[in-house]
C-alpha cells in the first residue's frame, strides 16, 4: 500500500509516495521551475515557422512554447495542409502543455485538450474512444460498447483501467463532470486577455495523485488543511483516506533534505555489495554497474549476470525516483551467454510496469550497452535541485532557500536567529513569499547578514528571553526580524 505526503506549506511544494518504508516517487514544484504540464492557456501565436511546420506560441512564461502542426485538431483532418492553414500570428488559441520547459527549450503545446481523471482521460476534440492496454480485450469492448453513446459532437475518451471497477452511471457522472470542467475552462476564456491561465493544474496535489490507483493508496498526509480540503473536494473518492498534519516529518522514513540529498548522490548501493553509479549529462543519462564489492558465491561463467540481476531492478527504481528522463544508457557487467541478456531486459521491461511514466527497453547495443528511454514530461530532479551546469553534485542556491525555510518551519521554538550571506538575502527576498511564510511559521526569525558563514548557520534558537538577550548584548551587529 501506497502513503502519499503532500507538502504545499513552504514555497517549495513536494509530493513524496513512499511504499514498504520507502521514497519510491518524488514530485516537485517551485516558482523558479513551475511544472505546468495539463495546464491550460490561452495563448498568443507569435511565429508561425513555415519550414518547422511550428508555431512558437506566448503562455505568459519567460520563453516562448512550441506548438506542431500535429497538435491541432484540425490537422488529422488534412494532414496535406501546410499550418498556416490552421493558425496565424497574432491569433488567439486555447493551448495545453504537455511537455515543460527544458534548459533553454520552451514547454510544448497541444490544442489537443485531454481533462483527466482516475477513470478517464476526456478529449473535447478526441472524436473516438480507446481503452487502455492494461485492460483486457473482453473488458475494453465491453466499456467501449456501454459508452459509445455517451459522447457529444467531437468528444472523444481514454478509458483507464480503473473504469472496470465502477458501474455504468458512475462512469456517466464521471464524464459529466469533466465535460463541466472543459465547459468552465471555456467559460474562462470568453472574459480573458492572452496570455492567461484558463487551468492550473497543481503538481503535487493533483497530478501527482492521479499517477496512482486510488485503491492502493492507504493515505495521503497533507501539511496544510487547505490543501487537504481541495483533494477531498476534487477527489471525494480518496475523501476518507486524506488527512492534515502539521508535521510531516514524523511519518517520513528519512527527513526530506536527506532524501534530496540520496537523490543527488551519484553512487547508490544495491544488495550484496554491488554499486550502481548514475552520471547525468544534458544529453543523455549513463549508469554503470560496479561489482567491486560483491559479496555472494557464484560460478564465475554465472558472476555477471548474477551482479546485473541485482542492479536491474534498483536502477528502475532510480530512474523513478530521480525522474530520469530522455535516453538512458546502462553499462551492465558483460554477459557472453544471449539468454542471460534476454532475461535482463525481461526484469527491466517487468520492474517499469509499475512506473506510471512510459519507458521503452530497446536492448543491447554491439559493444554491450542497454538502450533505454523515459518520457520526459518534467524536469529532471538533478537538473532542479543543483546549480545550473555544475560540475560537482552541489545545491544550488535557491535549493539551500527553500532548505532553511523547511527548517524554519519545523522549528518549535520561540525565536531564532540565522547567519546569513548577503547573497543567500537577496535570493530568500527573491523566492521567498513573506506572507506565506509569517503565516506558517510559529517562531519569530532574525538575520543577521555576514560574510562568516556559507549560505546560512543557525546562531541561536529558544526562548523569547535568551534571544532577547543575545539581540542587547550585540547591538553592534545588524539583526533584522523578518517581519
Amino acid at each position: 500500500m501506497l502513503d502519499l505526503m503532500i507538502s504545499t506549506k513552504a514555497t517549495e511544494k513536494l509530493g513524496m509516495a513512499i511504499e514498504d518504508g520507502q521514497f519510491i516517487e518524488l514530485a516537485v514544484d517551485r516558482p523558479d521551475a513551475p511544472q505546468l504540464v495539463d495546464s491550460i492557456f490561452l495563448g498568443k501565436v507569435i511565429t508561425v515557422d513555415q519550414s518547422l511546420q511550428a508555431a512558437f506560441v506566448d503562455i505568459g512564461q519567460p520563453q516562448l512554447a512550441y506548438l506542431e502542426k500535429n497538435q491541432i485538431p484540425e490537422a488529422r483532418k488534412d494532414r496535406e495542409k501546410s499550418i498556416e492553414s490552421f493558425i496565424y500570428e497574432g491569433q488567439a488559441i486555447i493551448v495545453q502543455v504537455i511537455k515543460d520547459a527544458y534548459q533553454n527549450k520552451g514547454a510544448r503545446l497541444t490544442m489537443n485538450i485531454a481533462l483527466a481523471n482516475q477513470v478517464f482521460v476526456y478529449l473535447p476534440f478526441g472524436n473516438y474512444i480507446a481503452v487502455s492496454k492494461k485492460l483486457s480485450n473482453e473488458e475494453g469492448t465491453a466499456l467501449k460498447a456501454k459508452l459509445k453513446d455517451i459522447c457529444q459532437g467531437e468528444e472523444g475518451l481514454i478509458i483507464r483501467t480503473q473504469a472496470k471497477q465502477y458501474s455504468i452511471d458512475e462512469l456517466i457522472n464521471q464524464i459529466q463532470q469533466l465535460r463541466t470542467s472543459w465547459q468552465e475552462v471555456l467559460a474562462i476564456e470568453k472574459d480573458s486577455t492572452v496570455p492567461e491561465t484558463l487551468r492550473a493544474e497543481c503538481a503535487v496535489s493533483d497530478r501527482f495523485i492521479r499517477r496512482f490507483p486510488f485503491q492502493q493508496i492507504n493515505q495521503i498526509i497533507c501539511d496544510q488543511a487547505i490543501t487537504a480540503n481541495q483533494i477531498k473536494k476534487r477527489y471525494p473518492e480518496l475523501k476518507a483516506k486524506v488527512k492534515w498534519r502539521q508535521q510531516l516529518v514524523d511519518y517520513l522514513p528519512l527527513p526530506i533534505d536527506e532524501s534530496i540529498q540520496q537523490i543527488l548522490n551519484p553512487v547508490v548501493q544495491c544488495d550484496q555489495g554491488v554499486t550502481i553509479e548514475i552520471n547525468q549529462t544534458e544529453a543523455l543519462t549513463v549508469i554503470d554497474v560496479n561489482s567491486a564489492g560483491f559479496l555472494g558465491k557464484i560460478n564465475r561463467h554465472h558472476f555477471a549476470y548474477k551482479v546485473n540481476r541485482i542492479a536491474a531492478d534498483t536502477i528502475a527504481r532510480q530512474i523513478r525516483l530521480r525522474n530520469i528522463s530522455g535516453i538512458i544508457i546502462i553499462d551492465f557487467l558483460r554477459m557472453k551467454e544471449k539468454k542471460h541478456r534476454t532475461k535482463i531486459i525481461e526484469q527491466l521491461i517487468e520492474a517499469f510496469k509499475v512506473d506510471p511514466t512510459r519507458t521503452e527497453v530497446y536492448g543491447f547495443t554491439a559493444v554491450g550497452l542497454l538502450e533505454l528511454t523515459r518520457k520526459r514530461e518534467t524536469p529532471i530532479h538533478h537538473m532542479t535541485f543543483t546549480s545550473s551546469r555544475s560540475k560537482e553534485v552541489a545545491l544550488s542556491q535557491v535549493s539551500i532557500v527553500y532548505t532553511l525555510e523547511r527548517e524554519l518551519l519545523a522549528n518549535q521554538d520561540q525565536a531564532v536567529i540565522v547567519e546569513v550571506t548577503k547573497g543567500f538575502r537577496q535570493v530568500w527576498d527573491q523566492w521567498i513569499n513573506l506572507d506565506d511564510f509569517l503565516e506558517n511559521v510559529s517562531s519569530d526569525v532574525y538575520f543577521i547578514e555576514t560574510k562568516g558563514v556559507k549560505d546560512y548557520h543557525i546562531k541561536r534558537s529558544g526562548t523569547e528571553q535568551l534571544i532577547t538577550e543575545y539581540i542587547k548584548e550585540n547591538e553592534q551587529l545588524n539583526i533584522d526580524k523578518i517581519k
